[in-house]
């Protein structure tokens, strides 16, 4: 097992930092006399407690919060108080009542792994995360054909985001067939896919018969992406653009913390 590359005590926890894309792992030695844990440090321990912390980008406000794992909990956008370290206009009267929590990319039987992606694509799965329990999206519209949708807006191409399934508090989709949308993103398809999930995807509501769009923000919450194939089976997978400047962005916000 990778160990960090950095540690820092913070309410006599040890948060340990790992980069993900070029990890420098700290010396075992070193790693016991900061923590004085004297088990093998190669094996991780197992457990069912999970912890976040929220760290603003100048390292002046933090937050953490500590429950049990669990499907839902294993998300830390389920958690009200973190989300103003995600999202820009993070409003604390008004949460956001969809968060597009990840997705995936479903390519055809002849895509080569590492190949390029254009005329391979045929839709996105992936899941939404509705933050009120009781939400009134499983009481509106009850006729056989929901009015309502979620939809990713691409100038004249549409995307749509058929709803299957529902668990937990997650809102499981796969996207419509366009063609038109995907050849869209001929010249970067993983960047300008990227880009229109983060800044383009909303909730259509039906609202006495006119439509109102809701803007559903995106979590963030994985730094790469896994491409199946029809079969649900993984083939490859991606980093997302600008990971590299973000994990230096959050290295900074961490140089900066004081956690004392």
């Amino acid at each position: 097992m990778e160990r960090p590359e950095k540690v820092i005590k913070y309410k006599n926890r040890y948060i340990c930092l790992m980069n993900p894309m070029e990890s420098i792992d700290m010396p075992k030695e070193k790693l016991i006399e900061i923590t004085d844990y004297p088990n093998d440090t190669t094996t991780g321990p197992v457990y069912d407690e999970i912890w976040y912390i929220g760290v603003s980008k100048n390292g002046k406000k933090h937050t953490l919060v500590s429950t049990y794992r669990s499907y839902l909990t294993y998300r830390y956008y389920s958690f009200p108080q973190l989300l103003e370290y995600t999202f820009e206009d993070y409003d604390s009267t008004h949460l956001p009542r969809f968060i597009l929590a990840s997705y995936l990319l479903v390519v055809d039987s002849s895509y080569i792994p590492k190949g390029a992606l254009f005329n391979h694509i045929q839709r996105i799965d992936g899941e939404i995360y509705y933050t009120n329990v009781l939400d009134e999206y499983f009481k509106e519209n009850k006729d056989s054909i929901r009015k309502d949708f979620f939809a990713v807006l691409n100038g004249k191409d549409t995307l749509k985001l058929n709803v299957v399934d529902t668990i937990t508090q997650h809102l499981f989709f796969e996207s419509a067939n366009n063609a038109a949308f995907f050849r869209s993103l001929a010249k970067d398809p993983l960047g300008r896919l990227y880009d229109l999930l983060r800044d383009s995807t909303f909730y259509f509501c039906n609202e006495k018969g006119t439509y109102v769009r809701y803007s559903v923000p995106y979590s963030d919450f994985h730094w790469y992406f896994s491409i199946n194939n029809n079969s649900y089976k993984y083939v490859d997978e991606f980093y997302r653009r600008g990971t590299k400047q973000s994990l230096k962005d959050l290295d900074g916000s961490y140089n900066e913390w004081d956690a004392n």
